[in-house]
């Protein structure tokens, strides 16, 4: 019990504290990301930064004067040559952090390896439980005061896949373009869940029998063939009532010299008939 209550006590803290951070994604190259960091920096009140960097491991190797493919080459080379490049990405990152010192704001520095930036960026933030997260909407060349949608596509998959308690800021150079707030209450991210997979399900479904049109012609079909057969009850209600009544041999078809039974094994075998289209009317084409 003391076990399950200090571990929980850590859970908190580790909530608490991510609640305090505000994470900011940056790239490799200084000079272009500055801005969203100090943007973050000015918004964050107080809160410490933690800056993000998401380190693509190298596909292609050099190896006297070539470069080869990763997979090609020997283990060691590889491992050596991505070992220097993950040291160069460390030492950006302390670039980072120099910035947030020189504005004497509390700062950490996070690497992430992951082969696609933006899917670092959603798995670190569901791992981290991060609350408060900043990245680029675009790169600072593409701003414009008419600026109001995202433009990268690493943001909007960022946008769309990251965890919903997660309040995130898309800034270009300096200015605050899209804001996604987070969803507190688990019944609201439920409702949410539900209601656009029920849209999902109508969407499909009115596809699958062809629309609203198709499914009153197959309606109409159906009731044509109800009345159809109502009439042939009633016909053979009156052939059997008139032969017990008359205490005879059932009328024959003139055509075939058929009797009554035949006749019902011709209403039931209609009736089946009928069935079988509206059946193949229902499957979709």
């Amino acid at each position: 019990m003391e076990f399950q209550g200090a571990r929980e006590n850590n859970m908190e803290e580790e909530e608490e504290a991510a609640e305090e951070r505000i994470y900011v994604a940056v790239g490799s190259e200084t000079a272009k990301n500055k801005s969203n960091l100090t943007w973050a920096i000015d918004n964050s009140e107080g809160r410490k930064i933690c800056i993000v960097l998401v380190h693509q491991p190298a596909q292609m190797i050099p190896v006297l004067g070539t470069k080869f493919h990763a997979a090609t080459v020997d283990e060691e080379l590889v491992r050596a040559y991505r070992e220097k490049e993950k040291a160069k990405a460390d030492k950006i990152l302390d670039e980072y952090l120099r910035i947030c010192l020189q504005k004497r704001v509390h700062a950490e520095k996070l690497c992430v390896e992951m082969d696609s930036i933006e899917k670092g960026i959603v798995q670190m933030i569901s791992q981290n439980r991060v609350k408060k997260f900043v990245m680029g909407a675009a790169a600072d060349k593409h701003y414009s005061t008419k600026m109001v949608d995202l433009r990268s596509r690493k943001a909007i998959f960022v946008c769309q896949q990251a965890s919903v308690t997660c309040h995130i800021r898309f800034v270009c150079k300096g200015h605050l373009i899209h804001t996604r707030e987070p969803i507190i209450n688990e019944g609201e991210e439920e409702e949410e869940r539900i209601s656009r997979t029920s849209s999902c399900r109508s969407a499909s479904t009115s596809s699958y029998y062809g629309g609203s049109e198709a499914s009153s012609s197959i309606d109409e079909a159906s009731s044509s063939i109800d009345e159809a057969s109502s009439s042939i009850d009633e016909v053979s209600s009156i052939i059997t009532e008139e032969t017990i009544s008359n205490h005879s041999p059932p009328p024959s078809l003139p055509c075939s010299g058929m009797g009554l039974g035949m006749i019902t094994f011709l209403i039931n075998s209609t009736k089946l008939l009928h069935r079988l289209a509206i059946q193949n009317q229902k499957q979709p084409e």
